[in-house]
């Protein structure tokens, strides 16, 4: 085909600085939200990590049918705060990841 008519517009960019600076290249990935925006994202996946992990207390941390000692509250502590963290990093990484699961048994 046969162009109708040529525009002899070009546009131009001052040249580029290389700035490979950490804060730099930071602000380029937070600059779509604000920062309240991501305070609410951040909420919002530690809030549903610990949900699931309150929600799977029964099922998922369960004592074997043998008698043992019940565990001190500080080994509970413990336990309760590796499940939080694991869960919270699961969530965040299937959020920031775009949705692509990881396996259900692997640890992070």
């Amino acid at each position: 085909t046969v162009p109708l008519i040529y525009d002899k517009t070009v546009l131009v960019i001052p040249k580029p600085r290389n700035k490979n600076s950490l804060s730099y290249q930071t602000s380029k990935v937070l600059a779509p939200f604000t920062a309240g925006l991501w305070g609410v994202v951040i909420l919002v996946i530690v809030c549903t990590s610990l949900l699931s992990v309150w929600f799977a207390k029964g099922s998922s941390v369960k004592r074997p049918l043998r008698r043992r000692p019940k565990p001190s509250f500080r080994q509970e502590l413990g336990v309760w705060s590796r499940l939080s963290l694991d869960s919270i990093l699961e969530k965040g990484l299937f959020f920031f990841s775009g949705g692509v699961g990881q396996d259900e048994g692997s640890s992070l």
